[in-house]
């Protein structure tokens, strides 16, 4: 998992009043009810300093489209259906040999459809596009999903991220960020990006892409598109096409193997989604904390000495996924 970008410091952030005040009186108006994370989520605390509150508006409200887009997809999605791409943005970039830019999106489409990935999302800036891609082979249980990022001005570098999730799991766990997290962090940790997973890795690196991504203008389409199909055949499908069932995917969550290495700052997020995953199977508690205690994430900026110990999160999550797997 990349580390989130901290939020910016009072002395670095612009002093927009109004936009913080605006991202507040938004969470007023649609605010997510308790126990649901169904949509997306846009509460910034007004406890907050302004810096953190206006860089965190800013997020919220750039990822929120591509939320709601995507609000249908999970665990009722069927494995069968290719899930709708909803967004008709063209995604200008350059490409060697060419006079002008050229839309990306149908050419990474069409690589992805060859080897099994179907467009499920979209979002495009002028500095950022992401586009999300659903495995056909994803099962009731196991979704395997592929997030490609271009980015530049120009458009012109893309990289890679292919994830894992059991939805029920995913949800518990982005539940368990909003309430345990410290609050400044909650809704940036919650929901970064709607592919985001607790359980991913950069295909670019593992492909040994340089700095682990593509520089378009120095292939053309066809090349970049082959270059793209080659690395998720190698590293994707042909490792992690057999995930299929939950065991499968806590096997690989629970480990500290390359590409699913744990982050030495710890990864709260899949520490909730493990645990959730382990006592579904039926894994004692005991050793689950044993196993999952030392990876839970530390939140140094700002300090919050309302935030639980380590000890305490796995505490806390191991009653509440056993409530949630009772509920269901």
């Amino acid at each position: 998992m990349k580390a989130p970008l901290p939020p910016p410091s009072d002395a670095q952030a612009p002093h927009r009043q109004s936009e913080a005040d605006a991202a507040t009186t938004s969470a007023k108006e649609s605010r997510t009810p308790a126990g649901s994370i169904n949509g997306p989520l846009r509460v910034v605390s007004r406890s907050a300093p302004e810096a953190q509150r206006v860089w965190a508006a800013r997020l919220l409200r750039a990822i929120a489209p591509a939320v709601d887009a995507l609000s249908a997809i999970g665990e009722s999605q069927d494995p069968n259906v290719k899930p709708e791409n909803r967004s008709a943005n063209a995604v200008p970039t350059w490409f060697a040999g060419e006079t002008k830019p050229v839309d990306a999106a149908p050419v990474l489409d069409g690589a992805l459809e060859r080897v099994g990935y179907a467009p499920c999302g979209q979002m495009t800036d002028k500095k950022l596009s992401l586009l999300g891609y659903r495995a056909d082979w994803s099962s009731s249980e196991i979704e395997h999903l592929l997030t490609l990022k271009i980015l530049g001005q120009p458009n012109q570098f893309v990289s890679a991220e292919c994830s894992l999730r059991h939805p029920p799991a995913e949800a518990f766990a982005n539940e368990t960020m909003l309430r345990y997290l410290p609050d400044a962090f909650r809704t940036i940790y919650a929901h970064m990006f709607p592919w985001e997973c607790g359980l991913r890795f950069d295909l670019g690196k593992s492909a040994g892409w340089p700095e682990g991504r593509l520089d378009a203008p120095k292939q053309t389409p066809q090349e970049l598109g082959r270059t793209i199909d080659a690395a998720v055949r190698k590293f994707a499908v042909a490792k992690y096409q057999s995930v299929r069932d939950c065991a499968a995917l806590f096997e690989l969550a629970i480990a500290d193997e390359t590409p699913f290495r744990w982050q030495s700052w710890g990864d709260s997020r899949r520490v909730a989604m493990t645990i959730y995953l382990g006592r579904k199977l039926g894994h004692p508690s005991a050793s689950l904390k044993s196993a999952l205690a030392s990876h839970v994430g530390t939140f140094k900026s700002p300090p919050d000495k309302s935030a639980p110990s380590a000890a305490e999160f796995v505490d806390r999550a191991l009653t509440e996924a056993d409530a949630a797997l009772t509920r269901r």
